[in-house]
């Protein structure tokens, strides 16, 4: 064999080599890429499920609060309708008598040692 049979061989050789380890890297960072974007878009769905969700349970939320307000200010209203119709008269239907002398009572300061301190 001569020498330039020989360099071509060997140059050959090495660009089948390149062009193997070349199309092996491509289809290898091909294959990465697709899991990556596999990845990013399970994590996306996520996320945006997880928002919708919380948006919903906070407009639950908003819907139960806005009801329990109007709930309490019927109930205050009725109290307050309620308290107007309160008086001696109805209290005397009931069979309730006003009292004399007014009593209350009231804490007196008490004398006491410290002693654990």
């Amino acid at each position: 064999m001569t020498t330039a049979a020989l360099r071509n061989k060997i140059e050959s050789q090495i660009v089948s080599v390149s062009n193997h380890d070349i199309n092996k890297t491509l289809r290898l960072l091909t294959r990465y890429a697709w899991i990556g974007t596999g990845l990013l878009f399970i994590c996306y769905s996520y996320f945006v499920g997880a928002i919708t969700f919380s948006v919903i349970k906070q407009e639950a939320i908003q819907q139960t609060t806005k009801s329990l307000i109007s709930s309490m200010s019927i109930q205050e209203q009725t109290y307050l309708q309620s308290q107007e119709a309160l008086n001696q008269d109805y209290a005397a239907t009931l069979g309730l008598v006003q009292s004399n002398a007014i009593a209350f009572a009231t804490a007196k300061p008490a004398f006491a040692l410290n002693v654990g301190q």
